[in-house]
């Protein structure tokens, strides 16, 4: 009998901590899982914005190259639309580079004599026999001494003869700042890549970074043909080991997002940590209760008190439980409950007992009752969230674990029900997924989510042959709000433009906010081209009245681009584009206006 009582024991052990440890293997792996898809999701938002604000110096360099072929009046008067309409503190100027090499203009001023002809990109682009994009590294003006990275196109005259450049210098410094709003953790790290792995941008230690590149042994170096991807790594300079997510952009750049492992695998590990020391103190029991019993057999007392023993430890066990547990008879009746369930609910045993586990929850229209949640599942195990109700009226989120506990006979004796109060990790995993999709300061849609929007939109019109209306709005002499009243007054205004906007739309249209003063208005309806043209009025005169921001009486406009599908475009991507388009011939208008 002794033999067989320690055999058991072995076992019981071996497969509780077999199991413990399984369990705490899956829970860190699914934990890494989560933390690899919120940084693709991070480094998918960013790669966003990236590619967003290049589109954006894509096209400015077009227009200045066909006001260069135009004359020098058309390149100045662009120029000064750069100045007033980008921001200064990302674009340092836009400049063109004549055929031989010296600079010739400069939107900061009248240009100094200045031979740029020995910069990488002018070399490739005079000697190239394509029309491209070329993005340099990261270099130092000679004139400006500061850092920036050139963004240039070279110009050719109708008969192909090269021109120059015309190019634009970007800061790394200020972009990188816009980067820090897609972090997570203080051990983040969003960094942004030449196709080289030379680093343009990156937002941890400061420019130390400029003219450094990334190991070669970095999955986007060694597979140029992925287009996303992952790794984990540790950091070069501070040892960190991060859960890299990354992404190519069409122009070849390259935007990585790191998650620091130590800092968000913590509150996983902490709580690994008390499950291996509450199954130390299950095997320890466990251990003594069997010693007990092996030296209790053959004195009939000594048995009955080693099982006094044993029953005292587990209701320790049971009372000191961090979960609440309920226990519901047959009848669906509680019939016993831990200290815990009381510390989460305020119902002491006396106020329970005998009652529906349904006074756990708020008796409104469409609230996840956990008394119907257990009635529905008689006699199986099952786990899910319920709306919570405490004895002082206080609501919450709770998490229900279903176990049944059977008979001798087979029959069900009882269930037992472990509560836990999960409101603040429910509330995080929607403060995760908001920060993913809605822009911060107004709370709208934001590009990315505009983005999914739209092309869900468009599916649907493909399915139900109908419309899509995207209308892009800009406004106008914002930049002197903020230059005058502060970047504070400039975000109150940018909140109320936001309420004006969609106090003008239906609840099936979406209003986004692109960034910076540009919003995005997607309509899925079907309208007439003089019905579209009244909308794009109505937001030109709701946003043309005076806005009140404090003791301020503000006056700004916009210009509203408008695109239709299928008309405009069949892509997301071409409808917004072409809206762009649209918007920047409505400003060349005279501005207060729209354009299709």
């Amino acid at each position: 009998m002794r033999v067989v009582i320690g055999l058991a024991c072995v076992v019981v052990l071996a497969l509780l901590w077999r199991d413990l440890i399984a369990t705490q293997a899956s829970t860190e792996a699914a934990e890494r899982e989560r933390i690899r898809v919120e940084a693709m999701v991070h480094v998918r938002a960013a790669a966003g914005s990236i590619q967003a604000t290049i589109d954006s110096f894509n096209f400015v360099l077009r227009s200045a190259r066909e006001a260069i072929l135009t004359g020098p009046k058309s390149l100045d008067v662009l120029g000064r639309i750069v100045t007033a309409s980008m921001a200064q503190d990302i674009v340092i100027q836009l400049f063109h580079v004549s055929e031989d090499g010296f600079l010739s203009y400069s939107s900061l001023g009248r240009a100094p004599m200045n031979f740029l002809g020995d910069r990488a990109y002018f070399r490739l682009l005079a000697g190239a026999t394509e029309d491209k994009l070329v993005i340099s590294d990261v270099v130092l003006g000679r004139l400006s001494n500061k850092w920036s990275i050139q963004f240039a196109r070279g110009v050719r005259s109708a008969d192909g003869a090269f021109k120059g450049v015309v190019a634009l210098a970007v800061s790394p410094d200020a972009w990188v700042a816009k980067l820090k709003s897609f972090e997570v953790g203080s051990s983040d790290l969003f960094a942004v890549l030449g196709a080289d792995g030379a680093y343009l941008m990156r937002t941890l230690y400061g420019g130390g970074h400029y003219g450094k590149y990334v190991p070669p042994d970095r999955p986007f170096l060694q597979h140029p043909e992925q287009r996303e991807g992952d790794y984990v790594t540790s950091g070069a300079l501070d040892g960190i080991q991060r859960q890299f997510s990354w992404v190519r952009l069409p122009s070849g750049l390259i935007v990585v997002m790191g998650i620091g492992l130590e800092e968000a695998l913590a509150p996983v590990k902490a709580l690994n940590q008390r499950s291996l020391l509450r199954a130390l103190l299950l095997s320890s029991l466990l251990v003594l209760a069997s010693a007990a019993l092996v030296i209790a057999l053959g004195r009939y007392e000594k048995v009955v008190e080693a099982s006094q023993e044993r029953e005292a430890h587990y209701r320790s066990v049971f009372d000191n439980m961090a979960e609440g547990i309920m226990i519901v008879d047959d009848h669906e009746r509680i019939s016993g409950i831990n200290p815990a369930f009381t510390a989460i609910t305020g119902y002491g045993l006396d106020e329970v007992v005998g009652r529906s586990p349904a006074l756990l929850s708020p008796s409104v229209p469409g609230a996840r009752n956990l008394g119907a949640i257990i009635g529905r599942h008689p006699a199986g195990s099952w786990e899910d969230d319920f709306d919570g109700l405490r004895w002082n009226g206080e609501t919450y989120t709770g998490h229900a674990t279903l176990s049944v506990v059977r008979g001798a006979d087979g029959r069900m004796a009882n269930r037992i029900v472990l509560l836990a109060d999960v409101t603040e990790r429910r509330r995080k995993d929607e403060e995760i997924w908001r920060q993913a999709n809605f822009d911060v300061l107004t709370g709208l849609p934001n590009r990315a989510l505009m983005m999914d929007r739209l092309e869900r939109m468009i599916s649907h019109a493909r399915r139900h042959p109908s419309m899509v209306v995207v209308l892009f709005v800009d406004l106008d002499r914002f930049k002197p709000v903020n230059d005058n009243f502060g970047h504070d007054t400039g975000d109150l205004l940018l909140c109320e433009v936001a309420r004006r906007l969609e106090a003008l739309f239906r609840d099936e249209d979406t209003v986004a906010r692109m960034g910076g003063d540009e919003f995005v208005v997607l309509m899925p309806r079907n309208a007439d081209k003089a019905a579209v043209e009244a909308t794009a009025t109505k937001i030109v005169e709701s946003l043309s009245r005076p806005f009140q921001i404090g003791e301020q009486s503000l006056e700004i406009s916009c210009s509203v681009g408008i695109a239709r599908f299928p008309d405009d475009g069949d892509t997301a991507a071409v409808l917004l584009h072409k809206a762009d388009v649209a918007m920047y011939r409505a400003k060349e208008m005279g501005r207060a206006t729209w354009s299709t």
